[in-house]
């Protein structure tokens, strides 16, 4: 009798069959979680993407958010130009355009944005049409590579002008950027290439409180009211003894400091 005659013969005897399985079948384990084996991204990046015709860029979308970008799509120009200090790099999509009359108009826009990195998505067929000044921008060849978008972009946000991190911490946006460091304000998490560091609540403090003036040197009585509050009896030590922890755990030191200066005989100030 076949397993579909068994199975049928047991429903009309009102019986309970138990589905006959083939030896490979019971060995087999149980499917997997889609997610299994997938990691957080500890910390994201955001990019603005400005198209005219965002339908053709999909893949890019796509590709962006799978390397831990936070992507925020625009149709129009402006509006774009109007959200830039809130993006770590910008890309401007100029693949439906053929001629430099159709992009010079950008060519301004471009300039707009200051020290925000950008990126230009052209056509191949443009290519020799760009003048001097399109051809010293960042140009990335559409369609492209798959994952070439993701090396670019984290190449040029790494290797771009670094911007005064104090707009974006005064603001509020999240992740905050000085160099290298990635400061999470709503989770009170500081990250290094990715990597978590784990700083105590009063070392996290007096690091955003660092950042937040943007080179203006803090007196160890600054530090006192504004972490500890005017209420602390100790001495200014404490704040030099909390500061060595910090430069201890971001991996900073005294000396040629890349993180946090010290101005002999006042305080601190955030590095050059």
């Amino acid at each position: 009798m076949s397993a579909e005659e068994v199975k049928s013969h047991g429903r009309m005897q009102g019986a309970t069959v138990t589905p006959i399985r083939r030896p490979e079948e019971a060995s087999q384990p149980a499917p997997s979680h889609p997610y299994d084996g997938i990691e957080m991204c500890p910390v994201t990046q955001r990019v603005i993407l400005v198209s005219p015709y965002p339908s053709g860029i999909h893949e890019l979308v796509r590709d962006l958010s799978e390397g831990c970008f936070d992507v925020l799509v625009f149709h129009h120009w402006d509006q774009g130009i109007r959200n830039a200090q809130a993006a770590d790099l910008l890309v401007f999509d100029l693949t439906p355009f053929r001629s430099m009359e159709e992009v010079a108009p950008i060519k301004s826009l471009v300039q707009e944005v200051g020290d925000i990195p950008s990126l230009l998505l052209v056509n191949e067929e443009i290519l020799p049409r760009l003048d001097q000044g399109m051809r010293d921008q960042e140009l990335l060849v559409w369609p492209s590579r798959p994952g070439e978008i993701v090396y670019h972009a984290q190449r040029i946000i790494r290797t771009g002008p670094k911007r005064a991190p104090a707009s974006r911490l005064l603001t509020g946006t999240s992740p905050a950027i000085f160099k290298d460091l990635w400061i999470d304000r709503k989770k009170m998490s500081v990250y290094r290439n990715g990597t978590k560091i784990e700083l105590t609540k009063t070392e996290y403090e007096l690091l955003v409180k660092i950042l937040e003036r943007e080179g203006t040197v803090l007196s160890r009585e600054d530090l006192l009211a504004e972490v500890w509050g005017t209420s602390f009896l100790g001495g200014s030590n404490i704040v030099d003894v909390h500061i060595k922890s910090l430069r201890k755990k971001l991996g900073d030191r005294a000396v040629n400091s890349t993180y946090i200066a010290t101005v002999r005989g006042v305080g601190y100030r955030l590095a050059d």
